[in-house]
C-alpha cells in the first residue's frame, strides 16, 4: 500500500510542470543567496557580509551553468512550451536578488537594473531551453 509521500508521488510531482517550475525558482533562488553568502565570507572587516553574487567570479563560472543545465534539463523533460522555464528559473533568481539586496540594506534603488537584468537573463536562458528540447524531440523521434 503506498502513503501520500510515496517516491512515485514525489516523482510524479517533480516531472509535472508545477513541480519542475517550483525547481527551477528553487534553483535560481539558491544560485543567487548562496553565492552572495559565499562571496561575503572573506571579507576584509571579518564576519559575514553579504555581496551582490554577481561580483564573485563563481557567479560565471558555477552560477550560471548551473542554471543553464537546469533549464535545459528541464526542457528535455518537458520540451512543450518550453518558454516557462527560464521565466521561472529568473524568478526565483530575482527573488534572490531582492532578498539579498534588502539584506545589504540597499533598498529598492535598483529595481530598474534587476528587472533589466532578469529579462536578459530570460533571453540567455531561452537558448539552453531551446538546446533541450530540440534533445528530447530528437530522441523521441529515433524511438519511433
Amino acid at each position: 500500500m503506498s502513503g501520500v509521500g510515496s517516491t512515485g508521488d514525489i516523482g510524479r510531482l517533480a516531472t509535472s510542470p508545477a513541480g519542475i517550475g517550483f525547481l527551477l525558482a528553487a534553483t535560481g533562488l539558491i544560485v543567487w543567496t548562496g553565492l552572495s553568502i559565499w562571496g561575503g565570507l572573506g571579507s576584509a572587516e571579518g564576519g559575514l557580509r553579504l555581496r551582490e553574487a554577481w561580483d564573485t567570479s563563481a557567479y560565471f563560472t558555477i552560477g550560471i551553468p548551473i542554471m543553464a543545465l537546469a533549464v535545459a534539463a528541464a526542457s528535455f523533460v518537458r520540451p512543450r512550451r518550453i518558454w516557462r522555464w527560464p521565466l521561472w528559473l529568473v524568478g526565483g533568481h530575482q527573488l534572490g536578488v531582492l532578498l539579498v539586496g534588502l539584506g545589504m540594506q540597499s533598498g529598492l534603488s535598483l529595481i530598474l537594473l534587476t528587472l533589466i537584468l532578469a529579462v536578459l537573463l530570460a533571453a540567455f536562458f531561452a537558448i539552453p531551453a531551446a538546446i533541450g528540447s530540440m534533445a528530447a524531440r530528437r530522441l523521441m523521434q529515433r524511438a519511433y
